[in-house]
């Protein structure tokens, strides 16, 4: 019963929660007679209903009335002029919720140079509806007409959706990512390129000392720096900040631009092209993001096997080559190489087809992923052979893991239908050598692969070590280490 009642309530709670606290904080922000001049409240709303569907549905457009109305009775304002409020916001929310349905569709933020054009559009749509509605409402500007209390309401609206809409998409896209030992990361100021964030601090300040119309401009260098250099949240972040920074100083007399709180229309044009300053770094981040996706993608088809997930080929002599550059200063350790190829591997894929050959290269690949430690790397390269590269104290420590994976690979059963299953054995050739600077990490590998011709040669299923290594020993399935 409970449960029923908080499904069916707690939505509209959280909206109206919300919208209460947000549009609280606006109304604090109101000169006297003037509209607010921080309003997250719009902004927040349209993210919650495009990104959480079950807020998106009746009870929570009634619950957002709610709270827009009891935001503006707790805080002083009319009857009428609270509903006059409350109607234009939400007639702002509305409109931006139907144009990103039709335009987007979907929640993922600013991915993609389009997604500009698209949170432009939407943003725009809103502003437009929100002083649509809200121009009739009589507000005591010297002056005022039904046009500028329009164009006041427009830019003001647009300027607000275009910088807390960016931090909310990114803000829930980077949360979703991280895990628990992520977050230490967070702290790491060290790490942090603080160079184009300094240069963007010191051309607002440059702009407040030089000040008039092309002031404006200034940091337009230093906002696509720190479009190049950072990741999408810190960008969006840094947008937020600097929007505010240079809204305040405008609003305290420290950034002049033609005596513009004397003007509506020099007002206006200031909160326009400061809205459209932010679209630059915006785009540009978009832009940047599909590229690291791109990247990402390539790096991961080059670097990992695409069927069984370990490493590509390539990528295995790499990192192997690299373990070995970094265990030559340690003394007393040695490098083993294991070789591995499933037996009858070519009967298995002409008997039952390639999908099921894909199914056990796919369930051998999981079970030496399941056996090996941190540090010890596998790789496929090619066709049904496995290679492993491990640090090695002796060729005894390489051989017992060898006969882990071989007595692990010996229990995994494929499925072909409900009744029948098929069963797989692997033949292992292991080669080890004590660390030197000259050892070669080709010479392993053919050590290895002889040990393996060796294995299938004495009958498979069995384990080989190498001729090179003193006291070599070979394994069959019989007696188990």
């Amino acid at each position: 019963m409970f449960s029923r009642i908080a499904e069916k309530y707690l939505p509209a709670l959280v909206v109206a929660g919300v919208v209460f606290f947000a549009a609280v904080i606006g109304i604090y922000s109101r000169h006297f007679g003037q509209l607010a001049q921080i309003w997250p409240a719009n902004a927040l709303l349209l993210w919650l209903m495009i990104t959480y569907s079950r807020f998106a549905r009746m009870s929570g457009w009634l619950g957002a009335c709610a709270g827009y109305l009891l935001a503006g009775w707790v805080m002083g304002d009319t009857l009428l002029i609270n509903v006059w409020l409350g109607a234009a916001n939400l007639a702002g929310v509305c409109v931006g919720y139907v144009l990103f349905k039709a335009l987007k569709g979907d929640s993922e933020g600013l991915i993609g140079p389009k997604s500009v054009l698209y949170l432009l559009l939407v943003c725009s749509g809103a502003a437009g509806a929100s002083a649509a509605v809200g121009t009739g409402l009589s507000m005591p500007l010297p002056g005022s007409t039904a046009w500028s209390r329009f164009i006041l309401w427009f830019s003001s609206e647009l300027n607000r959706h275009l910088v807390l809409l960016p931090v909310c998409f990114a803000g829930r896209e980077w949360f979703s990512r991280q895990r628990l030992p992520h977050w230490r990361s967070i702290f790491a100021i060290r790490n942090v390129n603080a160079a184009p964030v300094g240069s963007l601090a010191a051309s607002v300040g440059l702009a407040a000392i030089t000040g008039g119309p092309g002031a404006i401009a200034f940091p337009v260098p230093a906002l696509l720096w720190c479009a190049l250099s950072y990741t999408v949240l810190p960008l969006c972040l840094i947008v937020l900040v600097f929007n505010a920074t240079v809204m305040g100083m405008v609003e305290a007399g420290l950034l002049n631009f033609d005596q513009m709180n004397q003007r509506t229309g020099v007002i206006v044009s200031f909160r326009l092209g400061l809205s459209f300053l932010v679209l630059g770094p915006l785009t540009v981040t978009a832009i940047m993001t599909t590229q690291r996706a791109l990247v990402e993608r390539l790096n991961q088809s080059v670097t990992w096997d695409s069927l069984t997930k370990v490493l590509s080929r390539q990528a295995y002599l790499e990192r192997s080559l690299s373990l070995i550059a970094k265990d030559v200063p340690r003394s007393g350790s040695g490098i083993a190489i294991l070789m591995l190829d499933i037996d009858h591997f070519k009967r298995i894929n002409d008997t039952y087809g390639h999908f099921i050959g894909d199914n056990a290269l796919m369930a051998v690949a999981d079970a030496m992923s399941s056996i090996l430690a941190e540090g010890q790397i596998c790789g496929r390269l090619g066709g049904e052979e496995f290679a492993l590269t491990i640090s090695a104290r002796t060729p005894e420590e390489a051989t017992c893991l060898a006969e882990q994976i071989r007595l692990a690979v010996e229990k995994i059963s494929i499925p072909l239908n409900e009744n029948t299953f098929i069963q797989m054995t692997v033949s292992i050739g292991v080669a080890f050598q004590r660390l030197t600077k000259n050892l070669k990490l080709r010479v392993l590998l053919a050590q290895a692969d002889a040990a393996l011709y060796l294995a299938k040669a004495n009958g498979r299923n069995r384990i080989e070590l190498s001729s090179t290594v003193s006291g070599q020993r070979s394994v069959n399935a019989a007696p188990p280490l």
